[in-house]
């Protein structure tokens, strides 16, 4: 790792351990536990850093701000964060690692929807991944052609393509916060369903922030900063 690219890294990572501080949303059945808007950012480090300086940046960040916000039961998922980060980076790039990215977005997300099933409470709750698969179907449906509206010149296209990067990434980190719910807690499977409506307006709420969010500052960094534009 490069001087410039620790450094980057950290500065990254500081400013998502200040995002934390944000109040989030309680996680229903995990007493001390929240959503953090903080998370929609993980998908413009995603596409900002790339597959490992931008994981690498949240986790950083998401240890650090869960330390300092309290700790707890919190620090389990810090995961999470490097789980969306990830899938977004691979979507937004034409090939990670010499495979086309989208199809490493759609393989991390086959491996934890294979994960949820493996365990007796996803057998019990077969339908909760329902929403997940929607976000698989829209990698395989859509393909390169996320990558491709990122890398346009034209606002409106990035837009779209952080969007549609978003939504399948944050589903990344919902399922992988499911299946350590279940690692921790073991819950009842009928605790899922019942939450899966509010997962729903959750994943959309941090979508449209990361839109928000996202699209005009990769257009700056990018014009300031012609690096971060990567294929």
């Amino acid at each position: 790792m490069r001087t410039r690219d620790l450094a980057a890294v950290a500065v990254f990572a500081a400013l998502y351990a200040v995002g934390s501080f944000i109040p989030g949303f309680p996680v229903l059945g995990l007493p001390g536990s929240s959503i953090d808007p903080v998370r929609a950012i993980e998908i413009v480090y995603g596409l900002l850093l790339g597959p490992i300086y931008g994981p690498a940046a949240t986790f950083l960040g998401a240890v650090v701000g869960k330390t300092l916000t309290g700790g707890g039961s919190n620090l389990f998922f810090t995961p999470l964060a490097a789980a969306s980060t990830f899938a977004a980076a691979c979507l937004g790039r034409r090939q990670v690692w010499k495979v086309p990215g989208w199809a490493l977005s759609a393989a991390t997300m086959i491996v934890l929807i294979a994960a949820w099933y493996l365990t007796d409470v996803g057998q019990a709750a077969p339908l909760y991944p329902s929403l997940h698969l929607i976000g698989l179907i829209i990698i395989l449906v859509l393909r390169g052609r996320i990558a491709d509206l990122i890398h346009s010149k034209d606002a409106k296209k990035i837009s779209i393509g952080v969007a549609l990067t978003a939504f399948p990434s944050t589903l990344v980190g919902h399922l992988l916060g499911g299946i350590i719910f279940i690692t921790l807690l073991h819950p009842a499977p009928a605790l899922f369903m019942s939450t899966l409506p509010i997962a729903v307006m959750e994943r959309t709420f941090l979508t449209l922030l990361a839109t928000v969010i996202g699209a005009p500052l990769i257009i700056i960094v990018r014009r300031s900063y012609p690096r971060f534009e990567q294929p």
